[in-house]
């Protein structure tokens, strides 16, 4: 048996949020399908419980995005979602990875800090609208 499968049925899951974290686990890749952003590649860097946000998925968006005055961003390294919002964003689990890149890791530090501040959250949007309000804002840059 793999061993992401015995990691799997050796997990004990107690509440709902036990599920929504095995639902979203680092490492895996998932495709927005349809749309402007058919075919971008979504990366999940980290699930996590949140004392006060509950369930936090961080993702990095990988692929090329155009904003729209045209300008072209290689991705966003670090968006973090609720469970919900990732669940409405047209997505399919396309892979897995088990070497993450470490580009995403700053922007999750500034993040957190933000968050223990509680002056930061979790998008509960779908990807997409949050990518069109991104890509709209940075056309004015």
């Amino acid at each position: 048996m793999n061993a992401r499968l015995s990691e799997l049925f050796a997990t004990r899951i107690d509440t709902v949020s036990d599920l929504e974290q095995l639902e979203f686990q680092s490492g895996q890749v998932w495709t927005v399908q349809g749309g402007r952003y058919d075919g971008l590649q979504i990366l999940v860097v980290k699930t996590e419980r949140h004392p006060t946000m509950g369930v936090a998925v961080h993702v990095s968006v990988r692929g090329p995005l155009t904003t729209e005055g045209g300008s072209e961003l290689e991705g966003i390294p670090h968006l973090p979602f609720t469970p919900e919002a990732m669940r409405h964003s047209g997505l399919q689990l396309t892979g897995f990875i088990s070497d993450l890149p470490d580009d995403w890791e700053d922007m999750y530090e500034d993040w957190l800090s933000d968050a223990e501040m509680e002056e930061a959250g979790l998008f509960s949007l779908p990807l997409r609208e949050i990518l069109d309000t991104i890509m709209a804002k940075l056309s004015w840059i």
